[in-house]
C-alpha cells in the first residue's frame, strides 16, 4: 500500500515538473522574443463631438459607423417635412381666421357703418363656399372657432417639430461622443493559466501534495 502511495506521489510530482518546465520554457521564449511596439492613433471623442456639432453625421463618419447615417438623415428628413407641413397648414388656418374675422366684423357692423367688405376670403379654401351672408350668429361662431382651433393645433405641432429637430441634433452629438469613447475601450481576450505544486497540512492525514491552478485574465 505504501509502495502504491509512493508511486502515485512520484507520478504527481513528475506531472507537476513537466507542466512547470513547459511554463518556464514558454516564458523563456517569450522573454527572448523582441517585440516592436506598434503606435496606434488614438480615436478622439473630442473630434467626434466637434464634427457632429458642426454638421450632423460627420461624427458618425469619423467613427466609421456609416450604417447610422440613413437613420440620422431619415429622422432629420421626416422632422423637416413635418415642420414644412405644419407651417403650411398653420399659415392657411391663420389667414383664413383673419379673413373670416374681418368679414364677420363687416357683416355685423351697425347700419351705416364704415367697414368695407373685405376682398380676401381665404377661409373658403378650408371650409368651402359657405353662405355667410344668410348664416346665423351661432354658425358664424362655430366656423370661426373651427379655424382658430386649427390654427392653434398646427402651430403647436410646428413648434413640437422644431423641438424634435433639436433633439435629433443633440442625440447625434451624444451618439458620436459615446461611440468614440467605446472605440478606445480595449478588451483583452488573452487568458493565462499557471499550475504549481502545493503542499497542504492536515492534523488527520499529515502533509499532502496537491496542485494549485491560477487563471489570469
Amino acid at each position: 500500500m505504501n509502495k502504491l502511495k509512493t508511486l502515485l506521489l512520484f507520478v504527481v510530482v513528475c506531472f507537476v515538473v513537466l507542466i512547470s518546465g513547459q511554463n518556464v520554457q514558454a516564458q523563456k521564449i517569450e522573454s527572448d522574443s523582441v517585440y516592436t511596439p506598434i503606435k496606434i492613433k488614438e480615436h478622439s471623442p473630442h473630434k467626434a463631438t466637434i464634427y457632429s456639432a458642426i454638421f450632423p453625421g460627420l461624427g458618425q463618419i469619423y467613427n466609421r459607423k456609416y450604417w447610422k447615417l440613413p437613420i440620422l438623415y431619415g429622422g432629420i428628413g421626416v422632422t423637416l417635412y413635418a415642420i414644412g407641413w405644419n407651417s403650411t397648414q398653420y399659415n392657411d388656418y391663420k389667414n383664413g381666421y383673419i379673413d373670416l374675422t374681418k368679414y364677420l366684423e363687416y357683416k355685423n357692423q351697425p347700419e351705416g357703418g364704415t367697414i368695407e367688405e373685405p376682398s380676401s376670403k381665404r377661409y373658403e379654401k378650408l371650409i368651402g363656399d359657405f353662405d355667410f351672408v344668410n348664416s346665423t350668429a351661432r354658425e358664424d361662431d362655430w366656423y370661426k372657432t373651427r379655424l382658430k382651433n386649427g390654427k392653434d393645433k398646427y402651430k403647436h405641432d410646428r413648434d413640437l417639430s422644431y423641438i424634435i429637430l433639436v433633439g435629433v441634433y443633440v442625440l447625434n452629438i451624444i451618439d458620436a461622443t459615446v461611440d468614440a469613447h467605446f472605440t478606445n475601450f480595449n478588451i483583452n481576450d488573452d487568458l493565462s493559466m499557471t499550475v504549481q505544486p502545493k503542499m497542504n497540512y492536515s492534523p488527520v492525514s499529515g502533509n499532502t501534495l496537491g496542485l494549485s491552478c491560477r487563471i489570469n485574465f
